[in-house]
């Protein structure tokens, strides 16, 4: 029988709360058979129509900078959460098997110092995900939500109104109430399934984490393995890094369209964020702007841990006392060695590296267009 660390089954309770997340974004709770498993694609249809809401109010509404910048960023927002919920529906099975891994990585070890590094690492992560998704993430995406939808009403403003195409007049004020109900379920729904995407996706980033971190601590324990053999401990050692690197490899083909789409998305929110953080309804923005700037800062940072820590395995094994190693060991040694030499990285469109230099980059041309934007004002 497999032993776990203490804090398993607590883990085992907050995974079945992200659960309960992806199964509102599939719809799954609904059971509608007679959908025949269609039922996961609903709530991106309904993202559709609010990216086609969001193009007609820009099309058929009079704009001025403010409501472009602000219908702008309804459409990516549409196209960024279609992206997401599309992956989250199609990509179950694959999503499971992240969820074995991390289970499988709270097992108790053979050697105490790793198991005890293994406790320390996933019960840290553990504590900061629960903290950030409940006391930050969510409540701020309900609160943007809330704080948008109220302005809008109370300043007649539209950025989601009912499709009519082939009307000649697109008046708002004879139906107030009309596009303004749906308005604000359109941006309510939006930001739960914002939120609830989001907390899929930090999830798994900071796991992924403390296991990079528990397999730098298995490097550095190779010479406190007496008892356990040396040989078996580095075959273990690359058991585990092959695994590490097949489910990152994992983790970047579901989720890899969505870095793209989400990094994408999020220069244009940052472009337009700093011109309506200088207006003068900006305290209604503040929650806005520090969601778009955690959503895509938390992305940011992930891409350059994932890339500076994945390239210390490399230096991590070589630190070690490989001299000291029979022949064999040194050549088990070396191919891991080798295997670790190219550090591992997100790529937006496969191109471009994120990480901490691409969000200075995006955060100086935000400020620069703001600029522009205050001059064609």
């Amino acid at each position: 029988m497999v032993d776990y660390i203490e804090c398993y089954p607590e883990y085992l309770k907050f995974e079945r709360t992200i659960k309960i997340f992806i199964g509102i974004l599939n719809f799954s709770f609904l059971r509608l058979n007679f959908l025949n498993g269609y039922e996961k694609y609903i709530l991106s249809i309904l993202q559709i129509y609010s990216l086609i809401s969001s193009v007609y109010t820009f099309l058929y509404y009079e704009r001025n900078i403010m409501l472009i910048g602000l219908n702008s960023m309804m459409i990516v927002a549409a196209i960024q959460i279609i992206a997401k919920t599309s992956t989250i529906a199609t990509k179950s099975n694959q999503l499971n098997d992240l969820f074995l891994f991390i289970q499988e990585v709270h097992e108790v070890r053979e050697i105490d110092y790793l198991t005890n590094s293994s406790r320390i690492h996933l019960t840290k992560v553990l504590r900061i995900t629960k903290l950030v998704l409940r006391n930050f993430m969510i409540p701020v995406w309900c609160i943007s939500a809330a704080a948008l939808s109220s302005y809008f009403t109370y300043a007649n403003v539209l950025i989601l109104a009912v499709p009519e195409f082939g009307l000649e007049s697109h008046s708002t004020s004879s139906t107030f109430l009309k596009h303004h109900i749906h308005q604000v379920s359109l941006i309510i729904q939006v930001a739960i399934s914002m939120a609830f995407v989001d907390g899929i996706l930090i999830t798994f980033g900071l796991y992924f984490i403390a296991i990079t971190n528990i397999f730098c601590c298995m490097i550095r324990c190779i010479h406190n393995t007496e008892l356990y053999g040396i040989t078996k401990y580095l075959v273990d050692i690359h058991q585990f890094h092959c695994k590490i690197l097949k489910k990152y490899q994992m983790l970047n083909n579901i989720f890899g369209y969505v870095f793209t789409i989400q990094t994408a998305t999020s220069v244009v929110f940052i472009l337009f964020i700093f011109f309506l953080l200088g207006s003068k309804e900006s305290l209604v923005f503040i929650p806005l702007s520090v969601t778009i700037l955690t959503q895509f800062g938390a992305l940011c940072i992930f891409g350059e841990f994932l890339f500076s820590k994945t390239g210390e395995f490399a230096t991590e094994l070589y630190l070690t006392k490989w001299y000291e190693f029979s022949v064999k060991e040194q050549k088990m040694l070396l191919m891991m060695m080798y295997i670790a030499k190219r550090p591992l990285a997100l790529k937006a469109a496969g191109m471009y590296e994120i990480n901490l230099f691409l969000f200075i980059q995006v955060i100086k041309a935000g400020v620069s267009f703001c600029a522009i934007l205050y001059t064609l004002a």
